[in-house]
């Protein structure tokens, strides 16, 4: 399953799990002070409600891409700058070439607020951590 698909999926779920005041975009971005790009800063998904934002980050594979390592070292910085302005950063995580990087893998857990593997019971966790975050 591509990444897209994989992103595609969740989004869906999200959509059915959360009422109609959340608003779920695909490929978003998320605008924040001290980030060097005005653009924002890309989310696979980001939900908002009112002024509040969780930005969901998805790598699955199970090639030997360094995808997963690419994110484990952008995590400290984008959870820094997103607790800044009080979001939050969620991330789903699963496929074997992920797994096999078990440091890249630990420091996107160490600097996550919710870490879910890519499971439909898993997406019910990402969904109700959504729900008590953005209330």
């Amino acid at each position: 399953m591509s990444d897209y698909l994989a992103q595609k999926r969740v989004v869906k779920f999200l959509e059915n799990y959360l009422e109609q005041a959340y608003q779920i975009k695909s490929n978003g971005k998320v605008y924040l002070n001290d980030y060097e790009k005005e653009e924002g800063m890309p989310f696979d998904i980001v939900v908002q409600r009112n002024q509040n934002i969780v930005g969901v980050e998805i790598s699955f594979q199970v090639t030997t891409n360094s995808t997963i390592e690419r994110k484990a070292g952008q995590a400290i910085k984008r959870q820094s700058l997103m607790h800044k302005q009080g979001y939050k950063i969620a991330y789903i995580i699963d496929g074997a070439g992920n797994f096999q990087r078990s440091s890249a893998i630990s420091t996107i857990c160490q600097y996550s607020d919710c870490t879910i593997a890519y499971r439909e019971t898993e997406f019910e966790i990402l969904g109700d951590f959504i729900k008590d975050i953005l209330g």
